[in-house]
């Protein structure tokens, strides 16, 4: 499904209207039809209150009003500045709705409704939200947490910024956001994603526009379209690849257990283990189909070297340490490795420390194909940005550091994004469960076997994110979120 910005989607409407020809009458009712189809599957013959803007997204809620009372149902309508300072769309569809016998408010009313309908901003809203506006959101929200109100938001919570989700100065709680035609980023990165509640997706009718006008760059799957490659059921273990996990220092050895075991429950045929000495016998007991390779405190060269030769794809960084030894192990693989390659955790931090290495990196990284792991804090190492300021808008971010280091980022979060600096995929999969460590280290196992599983690199890392967060939905089932542990995710990797 596509992901639109708000230059995007005004962009499609724009052309609807001045291309197409559909009138914005039109449009607006079909939005209008929509939302409230929403509220009838849910309620009966509830109670309506609607808030409209003096924007398009307020005329959309007029015409739901004046659908909603043609239907016989109890409609009032605030508008929180002068009917004269409305768009003419606006102005429209209040003469409409008084034509049925509705009213408009010009003062917020001491009762609310069984109902409020959030319809004061679209998706246009670049400042922070001030005088009646912010009134009108206050009131919302006090409605929901003193009188129960259920609120539905038109497109998007008023004061919910459209590309980045970030709250600007207050925003509507909703528990029910109908979006059109596509979704849009602010509903699907935090804070914005917790504003929203849930979320459906209406066509307006001008949906089948969009990748011929727009080209749209943005994109998330559902269950039914992530599927994976078949296997060939005369392939032997050589068909599914080796994968080196270069994992595990003296004090770590749970990182590389983890990542090794989900590239085995991934789908590789061979896994191959390097790491400290220290962690033969556990890596042994808790995984005796890898093949393991150890090092004392200083690296054997060659046997890395070999190894390296022998590997479809390597994954470097979980519970490596940063220490001499997991520098020189770097040094090696990025002068002795020619194939994909995945770099997670203390791989992203000795880049981010050791200015040598990271230019051997991205002289790598342009003719190989190279995956990044890294969560915020990570990413800010990496780029030598604050937290906060990648944060304010994480999609640009990601892109942003995809496109400069010739590499695909893997942005991880709350909703982690994936870019290769054109295009950037938002998984949606997954839930708070998942934040316990090893996590990490189960993703990046997956990512490593799933690069030379699936149809292309792009594709193999976007499924294993998918996968990865329907394993945390899997066990946090079984377990519940607050117990669920790394470890119980190998279940749900493939269900």
């Amino acid at each position: 499904m596509n992901i639109l910005h708000a230059d995007e989607m005004n962009k499609l409407d724009e052309y609807a209207i001045g291309h197409i020809g559909i009138m914005q009458c039109v449009l607006m009712e079909r939005a209008a039809l929509g939302v409230s189809d929403c509220i009838l599957k849910q309620f009966e013959k509830p109670s309506v209150l609607v808030l409209s803007g003096p924007g398009n997204c307020g005329g959309d809620g007029l015409a739901l009003a004046r659908i909603l009372l043609d239907r016989g149902l109890n409609v009032r309508v605030y508008l929180p500045v002068a009917l004269e300072k409305c768009k003419e769309s606006v102005q429209n569809e209040a003469k409409l709705f008084e034509s049925f016998g509705g009213k408009i408010l010009s003062v917020l009313p001491d009762e609310g409704a069984e109902v409020i309908v959030d319809a004061v901003f679209g998706v246009g809203l670049n400042r922070p939200v001030t005088g009646a506006f912010l009134d009108a959101i206050k009131w919302m929200n006090n409605q929901k947490e003193k009188s129960q109100a259920y609120i539905f938001s038109v497109d998007i919570p008023s004061g919910i910024h459209t590309d980045t989700g970030a709250v600007m100065g207050d925003a509507v709680k909703a528990d029910y956001t109908v979006t059109f035609s596509c979704l849009k980023p602010g509903l699907l990165l935090y804070p914005g994603r917790e504003y929203a509640g849930e979320i459906s997706v209406s066509s307006i009718g001008i949906d089948s526009l969009t990748d011929t006008i727009i080209e749209p760059t943005c994109y998330t799957f559902s269950r039914e379209e992530a599927r994976l490659s078949k296997r060939s059921p005369y392939g032997n273990k050589g068909s599914f690849h080796r994968i080196l996990i270069i994992a595990g220092s003296r004090d770590m050895c749970g990182a590389a257990v983890l990542a090794s075991t989900a590239a085995f429950r991934s789908g590789a045929g061979l896994v191959e283990v390097y790491t400290h000495e220290n962690n033969r016998d556990v890596l042994l007991s808790a995984l005796p189909e890898a093949i393991v390779h150890t090092y004392p405190d200083f690296v054997e060269t060659e046997e890395l070297k070999s190894a390296l030769a022998r590997a479809d794809s390597v994954l470097i960084g979980p519970g490596l340490s940063a220490g001499d030894a997991a520098k020189k192990i770097m040094d090696i693989v990025l002068e002795g490795y020619n194939g994909p390659l995945v770099l997670d955790a203390d791989a992203i931090n000795i880049l981010s420390a050791d200015g040598e290495l990271k230019g051997k990196f991205l002289g790598f990284a342009k003719n190989h194909p190279v995956v990044l792991t890294p969560h915020p804090m990570e990413l800010s190492r990496f780029t030598g940005l604050p937290r906060e300021d990648l944060l304010t808008n994480y999609e640009k971010s990601v892109r942003e550091c995809a496109k400069e280091n010739n590499c695909v980022i893997v942005g991880k979060g709350a909703t982690t994004l994936v870019s290769d600096g054109e295009r950037v995929y938002y998984n949606l999969s997954g839930n708070d469960g998942m934040a316990t460590g090893g996590s990490g280290d189960v993703l990046a196992g997956m990512i490593a076997t799933f690069i030379v599983n699936e149809k292309d690199f792009f594709t193999g890392i976007t499924l294993a994110v998918f996968r990865h967060g329907l394993a945390g939905e899997s066990a946090s089932e079984l377990w519940g979120r607050r117990s669920a542990l790394a470890a119980d995710l190998w279940k749900g990797i493939l269900e």
